[in-house]
């Protein structure tokens, strides 16, 4: 792995964990955090701009960590929707037992991680179990989307979820039922249950 990626992922969860809380930070201060040169940390900064929307830079205003907004956090679980009901009406014929074990494996490490309370742990798995489920239908644009968005969820979901332990956990009991439902094979229920569950996830994420 490259410096600039290495800069990139440190800096990324450093955001996400409100390590760095902002609202501005230093190329100076961040050369200190990663004791790395300017370069490698420049590079990263651009990405966190260009492709995660993390950031904000002006040559005024300097470095600005951008708030997520309600609109955005709205249009995100938007797409997942689209993207995840469209794929769970369409995996029937593709799924197999092999699919079923990595998705019980994400649900066991989910409510490991909910008995540690390691919520960025869980949200990282979270997002891991719906990714694994796109992976089922197979449609690599619908993926790449997941992947471009999934860090701005799990930044917002770092706020909203540590609020109270009663949402995580019937974040991953919906799991478990989506689950118990693709095991017996019933598509059409494990679809709905799906659509309920990122619709409940939209309200927690907006509240």
């Amino acid at each position: 792995m490259y410096l600039k990626d290495i800069a990139y992922e440190k800096i990324k969860k450093m955001i996400i964990l409100e390590e760095i809380t902002g609202p501005t930070v230093s190329e100076q201060e961040l050369v200190k955090k990663l004791g790395m040169s300017r370069t490698p940390i420049r590079e990263a900064l651009q990405r966190l701009q260009n492709d995660d929307k993390f950031l904000e830079i002006s040559p005024k205003r300097g470095i600005y960590i951008r708030e997520i907004t309600i609109s955005e956090v709205r249009d995100l679980m938007d797409i997942r929707l689209a993207i995840e009901l469209y794929s769970m009406n369409h995996i029937s014929d593709l799924f197999t037992d092999e699919h079923l074990s990595i998705l019980e494996e994400h649900v066991k490490y989910q409510e490991e991680m909910e008995k540690k309370w390691d919520i960025y742990e869980f949200l990282k798995s979270d997002l891991e179990y719906h990714e694994a489920l796109l992976n089922v239908f197979g449609n690599e644009e619908f993926i790449k989307v997941l992947n471009n968005i999934s860090d701005r969820l799990l930044r917002n979901g770092m706020k909203v979820f540590t609020r109270e332990k009663e949402r995580i956990r019937k974040s991953f009991e919906a799991h478990k039922l989506i689950n118990n439902y693709l095991r017996d094979k019933n598509f059409e229920a494990a679809a709905k249950a799906m659509e309920e569950h990122i619709i409940m996830g939209k309200r927690m994420h907006l509240s």
